[in-house]
């Protein structure tokens, strides 16, 4: 199985800023130009400008956005961009044979794929320019074709309690699902600054009590939450060229009434808002861990003994809080999500949130995921362009984010559909979710066209 790397983005630091960096009461909302200078990867590529890269300006409080591509010179000018705070993402793909005239050697793919991203950039009438550096990132063969987190409606269906991730081969080889982790991510989900923070608002894990890693811990890692493992001795569960795993939060019909754990009936007003998740691979069931560790199951967390359980890989350090009494996924998209394969998890460190101070017993500790472990990952955000949070993935991972339109309105986010070869469809797959996703309503091994 084949993979290659494809993408990734480091960011100028900025100046510091001050109240009137917006300008005075004359020119605070005057348009300004801006510049984006494109260049790729230094240490790969020689730093070369990149020509023909397009490059998206978005408003972090509006949404608006801005398009323009670099000239030969590796420049994006946009004129009259009104001033504010921004996230710029860019992107350029390159044919083998154009990769092989740029760069005098011939790439292992037909195209390769280069993202670039920065966030929280101010810009006004003092800060004017941006450099901007693309490096190649991972594109591999299983990719996440669908996430259901907004879950349906709080009265008429399910709640959260229909939430879904699907896994797709995107390759024309049979891959193995045995052993592959899914990790549900931990970060900041505000873009407001401290001292054990980044620029962009997001941990600087690098500050995190026992962190021997130094600035590698914000550019080289992950951290999770959560990690649940696919069982199997390696060849249990094959996914065929074009087809899925759907991996349930619970995996029982939810368009039918249920008693709960508490022995309380469930009904559902409206079954069309919500799923039927029966058909699932696989369930995420805690009562058997939350039981070993003296707690009581989930009043929600009903066990199908026809769905396949999941393995619970990490769920915390152990002996320290763990608060999560199921695989929920927050509903307003503050989440990011990781498919990876990890030969032996213990081996892997566990740090507080660098805003820690004293480590007590109830401090969480969140594993340390390494980026080249990662075979692909999403960004959710949230759905209000005011509420936006720092990205938990470096570029090289994914570019930038997806969302629904609300919580609670049975949407889920799609990968689309690229091409289609012998009947076997091909998702979109550049690492860069604004690109790649859609979002439709939830739909277990459905397509978004």
């Amino acid at each position: 199985m084949k993979k290659f790397l494809v993408l990734l983005s480091a960011a100028l630091a900025f100046t510091s800023c001050s109240d009137d960096d917006f300008g005075n009461a004359n020119n605070g909302l005057q348009p300004v130009n801006f510049s984006v200078n494109l260049k790729y990867d230094p240490i790969t590529f020689n730093g070369q400008s990149v020509n023909g890269g397009a490059v998206i300006l978005t408003n972090t409080n509006t949404g608006d956005t801005y398009t323009i591509e670099s000239g030969t010179n590796g420049i994006a000018n946009f004129p009259a961009v009104i001033p504010g705070t921004y996230n710029i993402t860019a992107t350029k793909t390159l044919t083998s044979s154009e990769f092989n005239t740029q760069f005098g050697y011939t790439p292992e793919t037909p195209t390769v794929l280069f993202n670039g991203a920065q966030e929280q950039v101010i810009i006004n009438a003092n800060v004017n320019a941006t450099e901007l550096k693309l490096k190649t990132v991972r594109i591999g063969d299983l990719v996440i074709k669908q996430i259901s987190y907004a879950g349906s409606h709080a009265q008429q269906g399910a709640v959260f309690r229909d939430q879904f991730i699907e896994i797709y081969n995107n390759s024309n080889e049979t891959i193995y699902a045995d052993g592959l982790c899914i990790g549900q991510l931990y970060g900041k989900t505000s873009t407001t600054t401290a001292a054990y923070t980044l620029a962009s608002g997001q941990f600087d894990w690098s500050k995190s009590i026992g962190m021997t890693a130094g600035s590698s811990a914000n550019t080289d890692y992950v951290y999770a939450d959560y990690v649940i493992r696919i069982p199997g001795s390696g060849t249990t569960y094959p996914i065929l060229p074009g087809e899925s795993i759907v991996i349930a939060q619970t995996g029982i019909n939810h368009k039918a009434p249920l008693v709960d754990n508490s022995g309380e009936l469930l009904s559902v007003q409206n079954p069309e808002l919500t799923v039927d998740l029966s058909g699932a691979d696989f369930e995420v069931y805690l009562g058997d861990y939350r039981l070993s560790i003296g707690e009581d199951v989930y009043r929600y967390d009903i066990q199908n003994p026809a769905v396949t359980d999941m393995e619970i890989a990490y769920w915390g350090r152990q002996g320290y809080s763990s608060p999560n009494r199921d695989l929920i996924i927050d509903n307003l998209g503050r989440d990011s999500f990781v498919i990876f394969r990890g030969d032996d998890l213990n081996s892997y460190q566990n740090f507080p949130d660098p805003s820690i101070a004293t480590i007590t017993n109830s401090t969480k500790f969140f594993i340390q995921i390494p980026n080249n472990k990662i075979i692909d990952g999403v960004d959710l955000q949230h759905y209000n362009p005011s509420s936006q949070r720092p990205k938990m993935l470096q570029s090289q991972i994914d570019a930038s984010s997806i969302n629904c339109d609300a919580a609670y309105n049975s949407q889920a986010v799609y990968r689309k559909v690229k091409s289609i070869v012998n009947g076997r469809k091909i998702l979109e797959d550049t690492n860069n979710s604004s690109n790649d996703f859609v979002k439709f309503k939830a739909n277990p091994r459905g397509f978004a066209n």
